[in-house]
């Protein structure tokens, strides 16, 4: 038998496999250095083993390669991990290892980055929030996140795009970006017009899209548009057609509406025209918000206003009687409605009337002149003059006299001064419809109106610019034409009749015309331009026996010189001022310059050319002489251009240069930029000289008068009146500069004319000018 071969199973000696096999497997793949992995188990191995053992099993370390002699050597260790299939995958470091050992299969690693995520999207969400509801709506959202289920989804104010495709999605992601543009925008505040109508557009867009998945639009969403769509802000003038269509959508997407979104949905579908679908929607709910505290006022205020609309008197009543006695706080003129329905049925005003006392009686102190005013209005507006004037004499006397169903009315209030104020009032609050019936009321219950106030009527139609109301201004106005000529006529017949006869006005009953009645009719003919009423009025006003004015003589004047009967003004005025000795204003001068010829044609004759000379001077003589009425308050701007430009046009330079100094001296005229400037170029129209070949005119006219205003600049520094500190002339210096500079300029196109006796020439013109022979010197300006 051959000997049997050693089988070497390990070259370890026992001593040191017993120790090995003695050691406990915990943590075994924990990271150690040599040093700390072999010292504790040779301080044990020591105490149990005798010397000759431990030397034998160090020298076998040593063999190996696993001790070394240096004490600060270290032990290279590798570290593995078996995956799920039984492969090994080797670890990077302590790092690694230590990842492992702490989170086996890395979940807990995963779990962590899902947690970033989740906080940056919540971060993102809540500053998209804020920027679109607002700091105290996204509080209302985090409280409402903090009820729902947390294995519900995430609320997110956009849609998710990738869930459509092809034109859907292209208007989910416009709806998108419509909703971010306001979130930027808005702040939390009312949105614009344009962006309110912008956001409509859009989403009714994708409302087809939607309305496949309606389960992806969350709440928030609905809340968003509901809040901006449903605004009540003039911003938002189509809010309830909006409100109609989305409360609609919000039902199909299985939105529970608020209580407030309800009733606005009722009344969203009223105001469209669904009356008969409102009304039933709001029967349906009579049990539940018209039960409850919260919504119950508003919820019967609603059907109130609804059935005051649709004229059912006895279900308005009701609900009215409802809400005035339920013990909820409410305001009372929800009344209103109610009260407006009665009146404009006859055989309801009783009633309404009625029910203006209930409201009346139920604010108290707290009742307004507005409220008055708003009832009031009611009455008049249904033709029931009576019940408004009940409601009128109870705002002045603050309830102290009660007219109804009285047979007399006392005196403080049967009076025109009574009436007249309820006349002003009404004129002013524009209800001029229902002034006209308190007039005719007046004159009814034998109360004569004064002209004063109706004048005030008059007016006020004539302003409106309506043909209806202006027409109602002519008739009523030459009704009390008529009134004063049959008043001259009894008067001048009562002269031949004996004492004891007494002759009546018969007619309308209108109060007699005065000189403001004929100045109205008087301007508004003017400024119609019609001619032909202007010269009827004028006869009228001539048979009236009433002293004009000058306003009533301008307008006249400027009839005829807007029907092109120019040539006649001068004459008639010097007639009419004779006649009636009326001094003429600054507009009486006004009408008379732009009478002239050169100022009506657009070329004189030749011929013609020393005649205007004269006429202008001799007008500019009659200009001065009315210098005390013309310069009290300083010279009309329009009326001293026309003044000017008359004498340029005419190329009187004499006169020009006479006439400027004089405005200034004279007429304490101070010469404006702008007239300064056509003074310089020769045109009343700049804008029209600018588009032809003057326009090098004006730029040469300008570089002139800057050049003369920048070199006055240097010399008033030089001379120590200016400070050098200063950029720019100050404006009362700079205006006085420009004035001396046109002054300059004009005098030197009179020396241009070479004229030898020029001196007794400007004596002479000076006469015409009426400047009593003395020449206006640029000295003494």
């Amino acid at each position: 038998m051959p000997p049997r071969a050693l089988r070497v199973d390990s070259f370890i000696c026992r001593s040191c496999l017993s120790s090995l096999r003695k050691r406990t497997p915990t943590a075994q793949w924990a990271l150690r250095h040599s040093s700390q992995a072999a010292q504790p188990q040779a301080s044990a191995a020591t105490s149990r083993r005798p010397p000759e053992q431990e030397d034998e099993r160090l020298k076998t370390l040593e063999t190996l390669g696993l001790l070394k002699k240096s004490k600060d050597a270290q032990i290279s260790v590798n570290y593995f991990e078996q995956g799920e299939g039984g492969r090994l995958h080797r670890l990077h470091g302590e790092d690694e290892f230590g990842q492992s050992l702490n989170d086996p299969g890395g979940e807990d690693k995963s779990r962590l980055k899902e947690l970033e995520q989740e906080l940056e999207q919540a971060t993102q969400y809540t500053k998209i929030v804020e920027e679109i509801w607002g700091k105290e709506g996204a509080e209302k959202l985090r409280k409402r996140a903090a009820s729902q289920d947390l294995d519900l989804p995430k609320p997110s104010l956009l849609l998710p795009e990738e869930d459509w495709t092809g034109q859907d999605r292209t208007r989910i992601a416009q709806l998108n970006n419509m909703i971010r543009t306001i979130g930027r925008k808005s702040r939390g505040g009312v949105l614009p017009l344009k962006r309110i109508n912008s956001l409509w557009k859009y989403y009714y867009a994708a409302r087809i899209a939607l309305s496949k998945d309606w389960a992806s639009v969350h709440a928030d969403i609905w809340d968003l548009l509901w809040q901006s769509l449903a605004a009540d802000h003039p911003n938002n003038p189509n809010r309830m057609a909006h409100i109609h269509v989305l409360a609609k959508d919000m039902q199909k997407a299985g939105v529970v509406l608020r209580d407030d979104q309800q009733l606005l949905e009722i009344e969203a579908t009223f105001i469209t025209g669904q009356q008969e679908d409102a009304i039933t929607a709001h029967k349906k709910l009579v049990t539940t918000l018209g039960d409850k505290p919260d919504s119950f006022v508003d919820f019967w205020q609603l059907g109130l206003r609804m059935y005051c609309l649709t004229r059912d008197v006895t279900r308005a009543e009701r609900v009215a009687n409802m809400l005035l006695e339920s013990p909820h706080e409410k305001d009372p003129r929800f009344l209103m409605p109610f009260i407006r329905m009665c009146v404009e049925n006859p055989a309801t005003v009783e009633k309404g009337f009625e029910s203006y006392q209930r409201l009346r009686t139920a604010l108290g102190d707290a009742i307004t002149i507005d409220d008055y005013d708003q009832i009031i209005s009611y009455f008049l507006t249904s033709n029931q003059t009576e019940y408004a004037f009940y409601v009128f004499v109870e705002m002045m006397t603050s309830s102290t006299v009660d007219l109804r169903g009285s047979q007399r009315v006392p005196p403080s209030v049967a009076n025109p001064f009574f009436y007249g104020k309820w006349l002003k009032r009404l004129i002013g609050a524009g209800d001029l419809e229902g002034a006209y019936n308190v007039l005719l009321y007046m004159k009814s219950r034998g109360v004569m109106p004064q002209s004063i106030v109706v004048n005030g009527l008059i007016g006020a139609w004539l302003r409106s610019g309506a043909a209806d109301n202006m027409k109602k201004a002519e008739d009523l106005a030459w009704a009390m034409i008529n009134t004063r000529m049959q008043f001259l006529s009894i008067r001048k017949d009562m002269k031949d009749l004996a004492t004891y006869v007494r002759l009546r006005q018969y007619g309308e009953g209108w109060p007699r015309a005065n000189l403001e009645t004929f100045s109205l009719l008087a301007e508004n003919y003017k400024e119609r331009k019609i001619h032909g009423k202007m010269e009827e009025l004028w006869r009228a006003f001539r048979s009236a026996e009433i002293a004009p004015n000058s306003f009533i003589l301008n307008q006249l004047l400027f009839s005829y010189l807007q029907d092109g009967q120019g040539k006649h003004v001068a004459a008639l005025t010097r007639d009419l001022t004779n006649q009636y000795q009326v001094e003429p204003d600054s507009w009486t001068f006004m009408v008379l310059w732009q009478s002239l010829s050169v100022n009506r044609l657009v070329r004189v004759p030749p011929g013609q050319v020393q005649e205007e000379i004269s006429r202008a001077r001799s007008l500019f003589a009659e200009t001065v002489r009315s210098a005390h009425v013309l310069s009290e308050d300083g010279i009309d701007v329009q009326l001293a251009r026309f003044i000017l430009h008359s004498f340029r046009k005419l190329d009187d330079r004499i006169g020009l240069l006479l006439a400027y100094r004089a405005l200034r001296q004279v007429f304490k005229f101070e010469l404006p930029d702008n007239v300064a400037f056509e003074l310089q170029v020769g045109s009343m129209d700049l804008e029209r000289t600018a588009k032809g070949k003057g326009g090098h005119r004006l730029m040469h006219a300008g570089k002139q008068m800057e050049e003369y205003l920048r070199r006055r600049h240097d010399e008033l520094i030089a001379s120590g009146e200016l400070d050098a500190e200063d950029d720019d002339l100050p404006e009362d210096v700079k205006r006085e500069e420009l004035a001396n500079f046109v002054d300059m300029s004009l005098q030197n196109r009179v020396e241009l004319l070479g004229d030898e006796n020029a001196e007794e020439t400007l004596k002479q013109t000076a006469a015409e000018m009426g400047l009593n022979g003395k020449v206006p010197s640029s000295d003494n300006v």
